[in-house]
């Protein structure tokens, strides 16, 4: 293995090298795509790091684990999926949907967190991480919202019409309402302008009369 790169000396004992770290990563993920059938592995191509990737992995898993039935849709968007994501400044930004009558939400966020935090893959990649002078594995930003009140137009979701990995979908729950909100941009004549400093805006409705509302259904 020292022939290879994959691990080097230090002191009286060994450390695996990146290049052995990346090897490692890459024989997790290939295992990972037989063992987590729940995860939709098209989507997470989409991020384009491997040790976010199998790590992801298994944070999917301690969800579908935890919340079992109730668990609809997880769904990464933002400078994951844009392709903007920068090593010790970006968070992770999480998404995820449960049925209506989803008792101690928060309880059960708090746990899955601290269980993921003892993984090996969360371990490996936060001293991974480390040793190339970020402060460690970057912080993970939830929003979970009930099944019913995903079906109403939420604003964040205008952030994941083109990009967006959406990574556990029951019967495609998530998929469905982003086709739906496509069609009703559509029929608005909605306009994103972009500006040169990377930020943009929306106009849902540019002929918008005074003390017209807007109603975009989802349901």
């Amino acid at each position: 293995m020292m022939a290879l790169g994959l691990i080097e000396k230090a002191g009286s004992s060994y450390k695996i090298t990146g290049k052995g770290f990346e090897a490692a990563v890459e024989v997790a993920e290939f295992e990972g795509k037989y063992e987590k059938t729940d995860v939709n592995y098209e989507e997470l191509a989409k991020i384009q790091y491997g040790w976010m990737r199998v790590s992801l992995m298994r944070l999917i898993e301690l969800f579908a684990e935890s919340f079992g039935g109730d668990l609809v849709s997880l769904v990464l968007y933002g400078s994951v999926v844009e392709g903007s994501f920068q090593l010790g400044r970006s968070d992770v930004d999480v998404l995820y949907i449960l049925e209506d009558d989803s008792e101690k939400v928060w309880q059960c966020e708090r746990e899955i967190f601290k269980d993921f935090q003892s993984t090996w893959e969360y371990k490996a990649c936060d001293y991974l991480l480390r040793t190339r002078g970020t402060y460690g594995y970057p912080e993970v930003t939830t929003v979970w919202l009930q099944k019913s009140f995903a079906k109403k137009f939420q604003l964040v979701y205008l952030d994941m019409l083109s990009q967006r990995a959406v990574l556990y979908d029951k019967e495609e729950f998530f998929q469905k309402l982003m086709r739906k909100l496509k069609g009703a941009l559509e029929a608005l004549a909605t306009v994103r302008i972009e500006r040169a400093d990377g930020t943009y805006s929306w106009f849902l409705k540019p002929d918008l009369t005074p003390g017209e509302l807007i109603e975009i259904c989802l349901g």
